[in-house]
């Protein structure tokens, strides 16, 4: 790339020739040195912005982007960080997901350590824009957010990292974000019963 303009460097002849004074001259510099300038700026941020998408894609795209959260899940799940590599890796395999409840719900279950023995553990998977209908719970669930997020029946959010904790016996529904889809970490201690159905 050129090196930018300076008020002291030589104008180009198109806009020299516009100048009929040493001020308008130097007013000129001016301007294409901040212009100048301001192109490199630009070009910067660009590249920046360009190589921080390409981080971003590459990281998603393996069983480490949720490396983050993984203080949290090692203690939610009770498991080691290892193993919690392998159940991601597992979870990227396309045939190791079931169809959940509704159409746009996938569930991929594993064992949790022993403080979660006995209880339903794994990931669920929620479609884009698409709502999980009124239920109720017959027991505690826990979920931590993974990717997307939602907007509970009261319209609170919960995104990335949160944890939401449902109560025995509350019922609610729950609206998936309209901009991707939404993946669970889920505890389930017992059955999740859809109301009117």
């Amino acid at each position: 790339m050129d090196e930018p303009l300076t008020p002291a460097a030589v104008l180009p002849e198109f806009a020299a020739e516009h100048a009929a004074t040493d001020a308008q001259r130097t007013a000129l510099a001016e301007t294409f040195a901040k212009l100048s300038a301001l192109g490199e700026r630009e070009a910067e941020a660009n590249g920046l912005a360009r190589g921080r998408a390409r981080l971003l894609a590459a990281v998603s795209e393996t069983s480490e982007r949720f490396v983050p959260l993984f203080g949290k899940l090692t203690q939610f799940f009770d498991l080691s960080a290892d193993a919690l590599r392998t159940e991601f890796a597992r979870a990227a395999d396309e045939k190791e997901w079931e169809q959940g409840p509704l159409p746009w719900v996938s569930l991929f279950h594993f064992a949790g350590g022993p403080a979660v023995a006995g209880l339903d553990t794994g990931l669920v998977r929620l479609k884009k824009g698409m709502p999980f209908p009124p239920h109720r719970h017959s027991a505690m669930e826990r979920v931590i957010i993974l990717e997307g997020g939602y907007h509970d029946h009261e319209q609170r959010w919960f995104g990335p990292g949160d944890l939401h904790v449902m109560t025995e016996g509350t019922e609610h529904a729950l609206h998936m974000t309209a901009d991707q889809d939404v993946l669970l970490a889920v505890i389930l201690s017992g059955e999740i019963q859809v109301v009117g159905a």
